[in-house]
């Protein structure tokens, strides 16, 4: 039986590659791994972050507890429930969206969420960004606004920032929390580096055909994405999915360090490790770009790999399973009670999914989508329209509703948006200078 827990999960990482329709890096990796397997038909519970880690840190679906926002407090954490099991618990990452400002470290003895002044700013040369810890340091600069002309003189002479740490950081500090941690644990590390904008090292950049991209002209190619698509030239978009690519290869190769500390340190045998993605990334497919809400798979399908799980994940490789589903994994793996409070189930144990839902919400306007192995359907009240698509034999085909007006994940989604009572909030009032700069760096405001 495992002992230990490492949950790896990677911002923006469809399960395919825009340019491939293929991640043979990403499967190399993992297939390489003793005990490894893949659940081909994982789900994300949404669109983009702020819906997605709710299920797989809290075992809650996104828009339950009030909706998106600062975590309630009414909501379980997996890492409480972790620690009061007597685990060691750890997190390293640097999402804005994921941090303590959202209530993210609950849980954990040790959390580094890298929200430091200027981290943005300050990756550039100082990897962990710049730390005003000392509150006399804090007044000073409060007086003085020197972080303020610092982050102005960065932005004149070195350009656009990278809004986050790099993958090398996350690792180096993830091995070194291991390497002091001789008790049972569970370690998060998320990486952002597949998010955009993408700015892989040097060498993944010349592998893939990119090596003079700056990181100023990936920033504005990014913005024009999202912004003003149609004034990217097919070489600009190539170029965006060479970079996404880059920055897989660099994230595995960095997951690999782990992997083989692990090994190293004779803990991979008894420790569950998890890799996978909160959402994916449009690059044009259906005309768009970026992370809009809807309910496509190369927003929701992602990548889910796990090695050392429980035998009966064998039975689920070709089952529906949603990213709810990971919490009650880790419980099981560890022989722990599952809390009555998650909404996930234990694939390969439980009854077969016959869809998996997602859910997203922007200002109060809810979407919510049903998807099974034939047919998606979205109840879109943030457009005020509903759809529904024929995914049978391949297809991707939207049809009349009333021509299949007894579909069963129609039900689904007409019974969860009655059900739903949703807080009105706009997640960028919740954050704040050097915060929301980068939460803009990063497309989301």
């Amino acid at each position: 039986m495992v002992e230990n827990v490492v949950l790896i999960t990677i911002d923006s990482l469809r399960r395919d590659t825009p340019l491939t329709q293929e991640n043979n890096h990403m499967h190399d990796v993992v297939e390489a791994l003793p005990n490894g397997l893949s659940l081909n038909f994982a789900f994300a519970t949404g669109p983009g972050t702020t819906p997605s880690f709710p299920a797989m840190l809290t075992g809650t679906s996104p828009l339950s507890y009030g909706g998106l926002g600062p975590l309630s407090e009414s909501r379980p954490r997996v890492s409480e429930e972790l620690r009061n099991a007597g685990k060691k618990t750890a997190a390293f990452q640097c999402n804005p969206f994921l941090s303590s400002y959202f209530n993210y470290d609950r849980g954990y003895s040790t959390f580094k969420d890298y929200q430091n002044p200027l981290m943005g700013i300050a990756t550039k040369i100082f990897p962990r960004g710049i730390e005003i810890n000392n509150p006399n340091l804090k007044r000073i600069d409060e007086t003085l606004h020197v972080t303020d002309a610092i982050k102005k003189t960065y932005q004149l002479v070195k350009g656009k920032p990278r809004p986050y740490v790099s993958a090398e950081v996350i690792t180096d500090d993830t091995i070194e929390w291991m390497k002091r941690t001789d008790d049972p644990f569970f370690c998060w590390a998320h990486y952002m580096d597949v998010h955009h904008p993408c700015h892989p090292p040097e060498e993944y950049r010349e592998a893939n055909g990119v090596a003079d991209v700056t990181q100023s002209e990936v920033s504005e190619l990014y913005s024009a994405l999202l912004r003003e698509p149609e004034s990217l030239s097919e070489t600009d978009i190539k170029d965006l999915c060479r970079l996404y690519e880059g920055a897989i290869q660099y994230v595995f190769d960095q997951i690999n360090r782990i992997i083989i500390h692990l090994k190293e340190a004779s803990k991979f045998e008894n420790t569950l490790i998890i890799i996978t993605s909160d959402h994916g990334e449009l690059f044009g497919e259906y005309d768009q770009y970026g992370k809009p809400e809807r309910m496509y798979d190369e927003l929701l399908h992602v990548p889910l790999f796990v090695a050392n799980g429980p035998d009966y994940l064998e039975n689920a490789t070709d089952q529906l399973v949603s990213l709810l589903d990971i919490p009650p994994m880790i419980h099981e793996a560890l022989d722990l009670d599952i809390p009555d409070e998650y909404e996930g189930q234990r694939p390969g144990v439980d009854p077969e999914r016959e869809y998996i839902m997602a859910e997203h919400e922007v200002n109060g306007n809810i979407i919510v989508g049903a998807r099974s192995k034939n047919w998606l359907y979205e109840g879109d009240e943030i457009h005020d329209e509903h759809r529904l698509f024929d995914l049978r034999d391949n297809r991707f085909e939207r049809v009349a509703i009333e021509e299949h007006p007894d579909v069963t994940v129609r039900k689904a989604v007409l019974d969860r948006l009655d059900e739903l009572d949703v807080e009105t909030r706009r997640l960028e009032d919740e954050v704040e200078g050097d915060v929301e700069d980068r939460l803009e760096d990063l497309g989301y405001l």
